[in-house]
């Protein structure tokens, strides 16, 4: 099992993924636990469209899928920031305006020559040089910024109230929050698929939150266990030659349910 980790495309494979799932596992609570979760989704069906249009358009499809998104990511934030129109609605909005455009331009773009199942799955082992430069710049942009701004970052999470009370620039930390959450959108589309990115971020908080109430833990522990669980899932699926961002999101499952089994065993006795 061992020996393949000679091969190039499983080394960039594991240096991508790990650094998704720590830019994953950092961002996690921040979205989660302020219930913001869904614009990880949203904003995958946002880069599909983008990855089309950069398809169409470049010989480098991030160099048009990184800025679209994030200026979509920011709209959906801005919306949301408006009495008129709640969070969830500006995600559906913007992430269903987008996909539909994304459908258009596929059936309509001349010279269009990507599979569609390989973007909304995935394939982390035909990543490219550049795919994982990006993986490592995105994860320090995010490791820069939870460090900091981890104080603030936290008071935002739990009572906006009281961070702009004190002073917190919450607007500025959220936009900025949503334009690094959608630059590792674009990169993670590419790699795990647009189906599944978004448990990325979404699982690393729920499964901590079941063994630790506090914050710093609750990161900790997130951390670890996304990066334990996507480098098992890279292990798994190359042999089996099933898509690793499946593989990846079925493991976080398996893992959550064991959680609840062993609670409810404990609190039965």
């Amino acid at each position: 099992m061992i020996d393949f980790l000679q091969y190039e495309f499983i080394q960039n494979a594991l240096v991508i993924g790990i650094a998704l799932a720590l830019s994953a596992a950092l961002l996690s609570p921040y979205l989660v636990l302020n219930q913001q979760a869904m614009i990880a989704d949203g904003l995958a069906h946002v880069s599909f469209a983008g990855i089309i249009l950069g398809v169409l358009l470049s010989g480098e499809p991030l160099y048009i899928a990184i800025p679209f998104v994030i200026l979509a990511s920011l709209l959906i934030k801005y919306l949301s920031q408006t009495k008129t129109i709640n969070a969830d609605a500006a995600i559906g909005l913007v992430s269903s305006v987008s996909f539909a455009i994304g459908l258009i331009l596929v059936k309509k773009g001349q010279g269009f020559n990507i599979s569609i199942e390989s973007m909304l799955v995935g394939n982390i082992f035909t990543a490219t040089t550049a795919d994982m430069v990006l993986s490592i710049v995105i994860t320090v942009l995010i490791t820069v910024f939870v460090l900091v701004f981890y104080r603030k970052l936290f008071m935002i999470t739990y009572d906006q109230n009281y961070a702009k009370f004190s002073k917190v620039n919450v607007q500025i930390l959220g936009y900025l929050l949503a334009g690094l959450t959608a630059f590792f959108i674009v990169i993670g589309v590419r790699t795990i698929g647009t189906l599944l990115i978004s448990a990325l971020v979404v699982f690393p908080s729920v499964i901590a939150s079941q063994l630790t109430k506090s914050f710093k833990n609750t990161l900790l522990f997130g951390i670890i266990s996304s990066f334990v669980i996507v480098v098992m899932g890279i292990f798994i699926a190359h042999p089996l030659e099933i898509p690793v961002g499946s593989t990846i999101v079925v493991i976080y499952a398996l893992l959550l349910l064991i959680i609840f089994i062993i609670k409810f065993i404990l609190r039965r006795k």
